[in-house]
Formats: structure tokens, C-alpha cells, sequence
């Protein structure tokens, strides 16, 4: 390919983003006529996300997303207020935005805490027998029992509810590195997959008996409310230096997720 043949190619594609911002601009301007109705909209379903919060999370988060959609048009179309020099309509909007902030800033701190209902979608499944997390500081080394391999993961809870620590004994291992993986036991869905590994990780030199792998980490179940609980999977996973990987054991617990 030529020099000649790459600034026709720049030339088109420079014509196709100019074409593209020019419905942009239009898009923008359109909307600034419409600059009164987007306050309407954010303040309406910012109130219903108020009413729904503690209820319906489906509905909560509906409402939420028509206000964050209606006050991302209603910067958008105070911007183009001023751009068309609009001084009035401009002063007007602008105010109306800025009033609107620190109620925003108060519902997402709220929406945080709201329930998620997660527990209410993922029931137990009939006949699955689970444990239940120790008592916060419990001495987890007590229950374990070199041979009964159900003993030789133990969690207990932490300071809040989602929040646990586990321990972890076993047979001779090569060295290497274990971690957890958590999922919801009726539909398998991963739990706090992009946390719980980095958390939970632990390097292990190589053993020769029974041993001691891992002593009270922490870890948080973000999935799920306080006080409602859920049947999950806890797995212990291990990786030798080749990078072979096992899973050593499975587990199933009630567990709670953390509401913050």
C-alpha cells in the first residue's frame, strides 16, 4: 500500500467521524430543546427509587436507571444550552442540576445498602445438607480431625455479615499455591469470582504430613443481604509450580452477603 492509497483511506474515515459528530451535534442540540422535561424525569424516579428501595431491587433498578439516564441528558442538554447562548434557559438548567447533586450523591450512598433479593432468587435446593460458619473468633483448629476430610476446611464468620475467614488443613501437597472459589449452589453462579481468589490465595511450600495450608484469611461474599442466607459451594483449589491445577475439596454453607 502506497502513501497515496492511506491518505485516501485517512480522508474517508475522516469523513465518516465528521459525518458521526454532526449527528451528534444535531442529537445534542435536539436535546437541549427538551432541557425542562429532564429535571421532571430525574426527580420523579429518583423518589420512586426511594419507594422501591427496600422492596423491589428489579424495580429499584429500573428507577435508577431512568435517573441516571435522565440526569446524564440534562448535563448534555445544559451544555448545548450554552453553546446556543441561551443565557436564561442555561442559568435555569444549570441551577436545577446542581441542586439535584447532593440528593444523587445520598441515594447512591443508600442504594448500596439496599436489598438485592439474591437470596429470594436462589432458594436452597431440596435435601442439600449445609454447614453453618463458625462463630466469630471461634478457635477453628479444634474441628479439625486429621482423618475426616470434612473437617479439614473450616470457616468462621467475621466482623459483618459476607465477611468470613477460613483455615485450611491437609495430606502432603507438593509446593504450590491454593485459593477458593465460591458459587451458589442451586444455579452454580461464581461468588465475588474477581475478589475471592486474590483474597484467599496462598503459597504453600512443599509438606511431608498432615498440615496446616492456610490460617484464618478473610474473605468477602458480596452476592446476597444481611441476615438472609443462601446455600453456597465453597471449593479449595490448588496449582503445584508446573502449574497443574485440582480442586482438593468441596463444601457446602449457609452464608450471607455482605450489605455494604
Amino acid at each position: 500500500m502506497n502513501w497515496s492509497q492511506i491518505e485516501n483511506k485517512m480522508k474517508r474515515l475522516w469523513g465518516y467521524i465528521k459525518k458521526l459528530l454532526n449527528v451528534l451535534y444535531k442529537a445534542g442540540c435536539g436535546i437541549s430543546y427538551a432541557w425542562f422535561l429532564f429535571p421532571v424525569i430525574f426527580w420523579f424516579s429518583y423518589v420512586r427509587t426511594w419507594q422501591y428501595m427496600n422492596s423491589d431491587p428489579h424495580t429499584t433498578d429500573l428507577y435508577l436507571g431512568i435517573n441516571l439516564l435522565a440526569g446524564l441528558l440534562h448535563v448534555i442538554a445544559t451544555l448545548f444550552l450554552l453553546h446556543r447562548r441561551r443565557a436564561v434557559q442555561f442559568s435555569i438548567s444549570a441551577i436545577m442540576w446542581s441542586v439535584s447533586l447532593l440528593p444523587f450523591f445520598v441515594l447512591s450512598m443508600a442504594i448500596q445498602s439496599a436489598p438485592t433479593g439474591y437470596a429470594a432468587e436462589h432458594p436452597t435446593p431440596e435435601g442439600l445438607v449445609c454447614h453453618t460458619p463458625m462463630a466469630e473468633h471461634a478457635d477453628m483448629e479444634k474441628a479439625i480431625n486429621p482423618t475426616d476430610s470434612t473437617t479439614f476446611l473450616q470457616i468462621r464468620k467475621g466482623i459483618q455479615g459476607g465477611i468470613y475467614e477460613y483455615s485450611f488443613y491437609y495430606p502432603p501437597l507438593p509446593e504450590g499455591t491454593i485459593w477458593l472459589q465460591c458459587y451458589e449452589a442451586g444455579k452454580n453462579s461464581p461468588l465475588s469470582a474477581w475478589k475471592i481468589k486474590k483474597k484467599t490465595s496462598q503459597k504453600t511450600k512443599a509438606t511431608g504430613s498432615f498440615s496446616c495450608l492456610a490460617r484464618n484469611k478473610e474473605f468477602i461474599i458480596y452476592e446476597g443481604d444481611w441476615s438472609e442466607y443462601y446455600a453456597a459451594r465453597i471449593e479449595v483449589w490448588f496449582k503445584d509450580k508446573k502449574g497443574n491445577k485440582r480442586k482438593l475439596l468441596e463444601k457446602f454453607y449457609t452464608v450471607e452477603g455482605w450489605s455494604r
